[in-house]
């Protein structure tokens, strides 16, 4: 059961709603979220998500928004949670420095919050910075343990800071700003994190609102080229995604432990900053002398944020500070700064330039004045701080791109004039996928890791009775994954299969509605080739998406379309790589099929800009990223039963089969086999060439002109229909039956770019079968047959040796290749096969660097490109299909657009 928590009310600022935290603050909604923090009042979440039935919301949306809701502080279960009792530590002394200016009223909250800290010895500091209030009475009155000081004239923050430190008897120095309050194992977790790490000298706590607990003042902070500087995860909402973080730009001076040994060696805080960028600038110095500043995230502390609590005002900085942000920017680029010097000053200067032109126009001409006395006064300081800045370069050990490598991928600020924000939209496209993964706060709402992760499989291929590689492959890799995954295939036809182990679903291009649905109830999403195109909604959905680059289109398509005008080859060749980059950026895992094509694979995602520091810091050989999950067969034999000998005319009980056990694709080369039968069939006359699939059973894809030149070679040789036959497609059942009765397995190809990096379903056909194999060499699949010796493997168009290697096997027993096998066959089971998707189901989660991503534009070149494109394949279509097939697609098509058009 939901309710609302005492102080939270609804209240506009600007139309806009605002709801207030029982801490005084206010968070920023829309009123989605507004209509359901009001329904949610007194009901529980199955009469919450019953009001919503027939909207079009579905129900892991909702559930993610009371999360969330929740999370914030805005609702309140009425639940039992045990608390754990706090553990008294023990070690070294530890110092804590607090600068305080006219802070008694935030001195009343801060204080006992260090009092009650678990970790002992501890002692505290107070540095008084000229205040004019009571606090040295009020101190000495409560807690006359703490070390007083009184600067009688106010120093620059730094100053203070540094006076502190030097009181500090302790061997770790805790700074903290006076509107803090410290969670009760704060200091503990500080210096675990200090001691845990090498190099480390500074540990940035994790700062939330004191006004709005459920969302982050920062992780540590970072300074850019084109911005003031800003709190890392400023405005989210804390659902703990942020608690793997390690290392960090920068620390924020509000609540960091340092290490009074490393801050005597780097030396003390600028004092000639006279506010900002003080802790910046020592940080990044640090480490650009070597040196560590590491997160702490379960080291909580509560932070009113500049000593206020914001009421949604419009914030902009007054003269005074707007002449101080300046300056301090501009001393902390030259102090700093060597290689990337002249880029970002420059980027300031632009910036500035702008910022002061706008307030004049505004006719805010002190602004201007504040931002003009910023660079004046660090044009006239530049003499000295040269001289800093070369002692520092001396002793520098990082160059100025790895001192900020780290803050490339660092999530954007939310926040509304000073506020946290959460939306609706927030909900869906941003928290529910951090819920949905590996996420350290578990959701009550939405408890999917207590249960059969759900996973959607959407087939682009026909999945029935008569299937191809990739509906095979789909089903396959469903049935193998059921016993831990509930398991859904999504099919673009009607299908008669009734399978326990998953639950097939149709969808249709001119529907998209009911794919949505499925995308919606799944944790996991596996999505492959034209998909992403056809189906927009896949770029917003919360589900985790795993791409399946198991088939290298790009490259196959090269061959495809050979026939075509250039034109059109070039058309269509940039279709696919956009259809392939697109892929790449979307995914959060992904799968392919084999060793081979992941390294080709790796490098399409090192081009989209997906092998980064965010990915590398969670597995540095991207096994978390990328891995292989190829083609498999499985654990039993195929089921054995008569289908050709003795009950087709053309087939006699003792026929030997050769078999084809495939589609005759344009990229394939049945030619030669045709060419080499002429020689076999003298030498044996029971031999029987079966070529499976003439035609794709999927309707949409158009016949294959190879198809049509194998036909007429085997009629030109007076063998078609006789010794050479050819099936459309045949059914499932059918064609293990075909598997079991075979005496030889044939693939032959040429050898070109997509040759290299294919994995063929026929070929793990006959292995499952334990047949006897003859494929051309220069895919993985012929160096298997060769490492294990499980046929011949032949050089491409060379009929004497496919007439060789039919007439070697054909004059063995089948039986005698059985021993080759026995080392062979169990890595290439469908359980073995699917583990990393099975894993990654279980435990894996989203991209870490899927905040960050971005769906692609499309500049207006490509928009014409596309539409080339279109044309080109509309011209291809024409050609193999005719009028009928042509005018079948368009309006497909057109009912696609339409379907998916807002």
């Amino acid at each position: 059961m939901y309710h609302i928590p005492t102080g939270v009310e609804q209240s506009e600022i600007d139309r806009r709603p605002v709801l207030s935290t029982g801490q005084g603050g206010m968070i920023a909604i829309d009123r989605k979220l507004l209509t359901l923090w009001k329904i949610a009042n007194g009901k529980d979440l199955p009469a919450i998500l019953d009001h919503y039935q027939g909207q079009e919301v579905n129900e892991k949306e909702v559930s993610a928004a009371v999360t969330c809701l929740v999370q914030a502080g805005l609702l309140q279960r009425e639940e039992n949670e045990g608390s754990t009792p706090p553990v008294e530590r023990t070690g070294p002394l530890l110092s804590t420095v607090i600068v305080a200016h006219n802070s008694l009223e935030w001195l009343e909250g801060c204080i006992p919050s260090i009092v009650e800290q678990t970790y002992h010895p501890l002692e505290t500091i107070l540095v008084d910075n000229g205040s004019e209030d009571d606090a040295e009475k009020w101190v000495s009155e409560n807690y006359p343990e703490i070390r007083y000081f009184r600067i009688a004239v106010p120093k620059s923050f730094a100053g203070a800071i540094n006076f502190g430190v030097e009181q500090a008897l302790g061997e770790y120095v805790l700074l903290l700003n006076p509107d803090t309050k410290l969670d009760i194992n704060a200091v503990a977790d500080m210096y675990d994190r200090a001691q845990n790490e090498t190099d480390c000298a500074a540990v940035a706590a994790k700062l939330k609102f004191l006004w709005a607990p459920g969302f982050l003042n920062g992780l540590g902070n970072r300074v850019g080229a084109f911005s003031w500087g800003e709190d890392n995860g400023l405005g989210h909402l804390d659902l703990g995604q942020f608690d793997d973080w390690n290392e960090l730009p920068s620390a924020c001076f509000a609540a960091v432990m340092v290490s009074k040994r490393i801050w005597q060696e780097v030396g003390p805080a600028d004092e000639n900053f006279p506010m900002y960028y003080e802790d910046s600038e020592w940080s990044y110095r640090a480490r650009g002398r070597g040196y560590r500043v590491i997160a702490a995230p379960k080291a909580t502390v509560y932070h009113s944020f500049s000593g206020r609590i914001p009421g949604g005002e419009k914030i902009n900085l007054n003269p005074a500070k707007l002449e101080n942000v300046t300056y301090g920017r501009l001393r902390f680029t030259r102090k700093i700064l060597d290689e990337f010097f002249f880029r970002y000053l420059l980027s300031y200067l632009i910036a500035d330039i702008a910022k002061g032109f706008q307030y004049l126009f505004a006719f805010k001409f002190s602004f201007t004045a504040g931002i003009y006395k910023g660079w004046a006064r660090f044009i006239d300081d530049l003499a000295v701080m040269s001289v800093e800045r070369k002692a520092y370069l001396a002793e520098k050990t990082l160059s100025d791109a790895s001192l900020f490598s780290i803050q490339k991928e660092m999530p954007e600020a939310i926040i509304w004039r000073g506020l946290p924000e959460l939306t609706w939209d927030l909900v869906r496209n941003h928290y529910l996928p951090i819920i949905m993964g590996e996420n350290p706060k578990k959701s009550i709402e939405l408890p999917h890791n207590e249960q059969r992760p759900r996973l959607l499989i959407i087939s682009h291929d026909v999945i029935d009775e008569k299937m191809a590689g990739p509906g095979m492959r789909y089903l396959e890799m469903g049935k193998a994954l059921s016993d831990d995954v509930q398991v859904t295939i999504a099919v673009p036809e009607q299908t008669s299969l009734d399978l326990p182990e998953v639950n097939l679903e149709e969808y249709r291009d001119d529907q998209p509605g009911k794919l949505e649905a499925l995308v919606d109830k799944c944790d996991v999403v596996l999505i492959s080739s034209y998909l992403v195109e056809r189906f927009p909604f896949l770029w917003r959905t919360g589900s985790r998406v795993v791409v399946d680059f198991y088939d290298p289109f790009v490259l196959e398509n090269l061959h495809y379309y050979l026939d075509e005008p250039s034109g059109n080859q070039d058309y269509l060749n940039k279709q696919s790589v956009e259809i392939t980059n697109k892929l790449a950026q979307i995914g959060d895992f992904f799968i392919c099929g084999n060793e081979r094509q992941r390294d080709y694979w790796l490098g399409v995602l090192t081009a989209n800009g997906r092998v980064n520091p965010k990915n590398y810091r969670v597995d540095p050989e991207l096994r978390r990223l990328i891995d292989v999950v190829g083609i498999g067969y499985p654990e039993r034999a195929p089921k054995a039963a008569n289908f050709l000998r003795g009950r087709h005319p053309q087939v006699p009980p003792e026929a030997k089969i050769v078999l084809w056990g495939g589609g005759i694709w344009n990229w394939l080369d049945p030619l030669t086999l045709i060419r080499a039968w002429t020689k076999i069939i003298d030498q044996f006359p029971l031999a029987r060439l079966v070529f499976l699939g003439s035609r794709h059973p999927n309707p949409e894809i158009p016949s294959h002109a190879m198809a049509e030149k194998a036909q007429e070679l085997a009629d030109e040789i007076g063998e078609k229909g006789k010794s050479i036959l050819f099936f459309d497609w045949l059914s499932y059942q059918d064609r293990e039956a075909l598997l079991s009765e075979a005496d030889i397995g044939v693939s032959l190809h040429p050898v070109h770019v997509e040759t290299r990096y294919s994995i063929r379903t026929r070929m793990m056909d006959y292995f499952w079968a334990k047949l006897p194999v003859i494929v051309t060499e220069g895919d993985i699949t012929s160096e298997w047959v060769q490492d294990y010796q499980l046929g011949e493997v032949v050089l491409p168009f060379d009929v004497e040796a496919v007439t060789l290697g039919l007439r070697t096997v054909l004059s063995k027993p089948k039986s005698s290749w059985l021993p080759a096998y026995d080392n062979f066959v169990e890595v290439l089971t469908w359980k073995n096969v699917v583990a990393p998707l099975r894993e990654y189901c279980l435990q894996g989660a989203t991209a870490p660097d899927r905040d960050t991503r971005k769906r692609p534009e499309r500049s207006r070149s490509s928009k014409a490109v596309n539409w080339r494109t279109r044309w080109a394949r509309a011209r291809f279509i024409y050609r193999a299909e005719g009028w009928q097939g042509l005018s079948h697609r368009t309006w497909r098509y057109i009912q696609r657009n339409l379907a998916n058009s807002p």
